[in-house]
């Protein structure tokens, strides 16, 4: 294994408490803040957010190509590091500031900004890990820190933002809290990821890249890129169908309040973070491809046993529930990062070229889209069987929209993705014996 210092794979680690916190509490929250607090019709608020994130497509391949080609003293990528950890926090306050009766242009304006801070953050650092080290053992161990980072931020998405909002009394106050909390949060995981890699070593080649639509056109003609891509739509799908409907299902179906959710949301990410140790052990013994399918198998089946939970349900089942996606959330969301590392170094091994940055970037493209047709698509569905904004009780035709999203849609999204995980083709193996017959 291949030696890289603690202090860049803690470094970089870092930088996905930034990235799950904005990713995260958007997909809890936003669609709830939209619709209660602003006071946006439910299917116009799905509209507004996916329109923003099919404008925001505009972004993330110029800064892939960018990235590739930036020549600086503070090397490639890290100058946008810099960027996002200014711009991100700044638009992140601003929104959930903005409060009731906002304009749906500043609304809209705000979420183009907050877009375009992820990606300048998002897109280069999901090229670093490929260039900074060839071997896929310590890719693994560093996507693994990386999945305990992201549950530290998941666990402020889901559970400490929702506590937040609550404890502070709901509304607009509530959010006017969260916003404070959440800028800060961002800032200091963005700064610290830019300051830890200082000096990060980059195996890349010293050629410059080809032209954009060129490289685009070769990387996603890869059958194992196909795949994840594949993979990557189907469960962003259901997650974020599943994660945005939470905050409404605990409400009106379960009749919690946002501590129990908040609870809930802890509970699955302390449980994703302890078994992170497991899933990168694993990983490394039968492979990412195995791991992700048991993985996503037995999420697949615990997501139907929302299909079973009643008003009140005990709070022992509910624990449960939240373990059982904890374990299997840090196993999936560790396979499929790793996986794109693996990717983008068996890349550059066959044609010399670093495309870090058009990987990263097609990657976050498919991310955003996915989860701006998952606002839209849980906004249509609230709308259609009737949910009303601000009512104490809803409609049992609006509960069973509640179930059918937090449920169904998952289930249907993840059962699909075991197909595309089938055909995954790139092996670690192959990649170990490479770097076994090189000089």
């Amino acid at each position: 294994m291949q030696a890289l210092k603690s202090s860049f794979i803690w470094g970089w680690g870092l930088g996905s408490v930034g990235l799950a916190v904005v990713h995260n509490t958007l997909n809890v929250l936003l669609m709830a803040y939209l619709i209660r607090v602003v006071g946006i019709e439910p299917a116009l608020a799905g509209t507004i957010v996916l329109a923003t994130k099919m404008l925001d497509v505009l972004t993330d391949m110029p800064v892939g190509w960018f990235s590739d080609r930036t020549q600086s003293s503070m090397g490639r990528r890290r100058p946008f590091l810099l960027a996002a950890a200014l711009v991100t926090p700044i638009a992140a306050y601003s929104l959930f500031s903005a409060g009731p009766g906002a304009q749906t242009q500043v609304i809209i304006s705000l979420l183009l900004l907050s877009a375009v801070g992820y990606t300048l953050f998002n897109v280069p650092y999901l090229s670093m890990p490929a260039e900074m080290t060839k071997s896929p053992d310590v890719r693994t161990s560093m996507v693994g820190i990386r999945s305990s980072a992201i549950a530290v931020g998941t666990f402020f998405g889901i559970s400490l933002a929702p506590i937040i909002v609550g404890k502070l009394g709901g509304g607009a106050t509530g959010y006017d809290g969260l916003a404070l909390v959440m800028a800060v949060t961002i800032f200091a995981a963005f700064f610290g990821c830019f300051m830890s890699l200082k000096g990060a070593p980059d195996h890349a080649s010293a050629e410059p890249p080809a032209p954009l639509l060129a490289q685009l056109r070769s990387i996603v003609r890869g059958r194992s890129y196909q795949m994840l891509l594949s993979i990557k739509i189907l469960h962003l799908l259901g997650l974020a169908v599943g994660s945005g409907s939470l905050f409404f299902f605990f409400a009106s179906a379960l009749q919690y309040d946002a501590t129990m959710l908040g609870i809930y949301g802890g509970v699955t990410t302390l449980t994703w973070t302890l078994v992170m140790p497991f899933w990168t052990s694993l990983a490394n013994r039968i492979g990412k491809r195995k791991g992700y399918m048991l993985a996503t198998a037995f999420y697949t089946l615990v997501t139907l046993t929302w299909l079973l939970a009643e008003p009140q349900e005990p709070f022992a089942l509910l624990v449960t529930r939240a373990i059982a996606f904890g374990v299997l959330s840090g196993g999936m969301l560790l396979m499929g990062n790793g996986m794109l590392q693996d990717i983008m170094d068996d890349d550059y091994r066959r044609h010399g070229e670093r495309r870090n940055g058009v990987f990263a970037a097609s990657y976050s493209l498919t991310e955003k889209i996915t989860s701006g047709l998952a606002a839209q698509i849980l906004g249509f569905i609230l709308s259609f069987t009737g949910y009303q904004r601000g009512a104490a009780e809803q409609t049992a035709d609006a509960i069973g929209g509640l179930y059918f999203t937090v449920g169904i849609v998952p289930t249907v999204c993840m059962g699909l993705s075991l197909i595309a995980i089938y055909y995954y083709t790139l092996h670690e193996d192959d990649l170990r014996a490479q770097d076994s017959k090189a000089p």
